[in-house]
């Protein structure tokens, strides 16, 4: 009996040791895409494959070339179309709710080369998050009851244009918090939407250079 006991003991803790151990999850990432973040010093703006955003607004296709990629921005409509920034402009966009414009550019080469003198974080994020990222810059276009976008006048440099856009600039909405919320809809984990200057933006994907995060990936030129 006692041989019986023995031989089951030994089984039991044979087998426990004989466990494999757990693997380690794996996480399943979507196809990476890529999309750009340019920082201008005071504003920062969206970079992304020309042809992909032409899929969300159809009439962009009129208006830009044939170059792999495009810049958005968004910003207050008079200080951003401003020949002349004045003292009363600057006061206007900060303390009143204004009306809000796009500005859209083509870029003659890649965002890191045709910015080679700015920052450059290249963002590489899930394709589900890519699309939505597209889906958001979409809805920032102004449109009139027949759906589609409005002109403004040329932009501030390159091939490049205005156009009507959604929502108001404030204080507290800037184009930074703009862009900190196309961010945010890719499901990159951002730490604050409320970013209101380009430093906030910039310091937040740097987190991405600091830390591994599933599925998302972040490079600065």
């Amino acid at each position: 009996m006692r041989v019986t006991y023995l031989l089951i003991f030994v089984f039991l803790h044979c087998g426990c040791a004989l466990k494999p151990a757990d693997s380690p999850t794996v996480i399943e990432c979507e196809t990476p895409r890529t999309f750009y973040i340019i920082g201008h010093g005071w504003h920062t703006g969206i970079a992304v494959h020309r042809e992909d955003l032409e899929e969300y607004v159809l009439s962009l296709e009129n208006d830009l070339g044939n170059d792999d990629y495009i810049e958005i921005g968004w910003g207050d409509e008079k200080f951003y179309q401003a020949k002349t920034v004045t003292p009363g402009l600057v006061l206007q966009a900060i303390l009143w709710p204004t009306p809000a414009v796009l500005h859209v550019v083509e870029l003659t080469d890649s965002p890191q080369r045709y910015f080679s003198g700015s920052v450059v974080m290249e963002i590489s994020v899930p394709q589900t998050g890519y699309e939505k990222l597209l889906a958001y810059i979409a809805e920032s276009f102004a449109r009139t009851n027949d759906n589609n976008i409005t002109r403004l006048g040329p932009g501030l440099y390159g091939e490049s244009r205005f156009y009507r856009a959604n929502g108001v600039f404030h204080a507290f909405n800037t184009c930074n918090t703009w862009v900190i919320k196309a961010i945010e809809r890719t499901g990159y984990p951002v730490a604050n939407v409320s970013a209101v200057t380009a430093e906030d933006v910039l310091s937040q994907l740097q987190r991405g250079l600091d830390v591994n995060i599933n599925c998302y990936s972040v490079r600065r030129y």
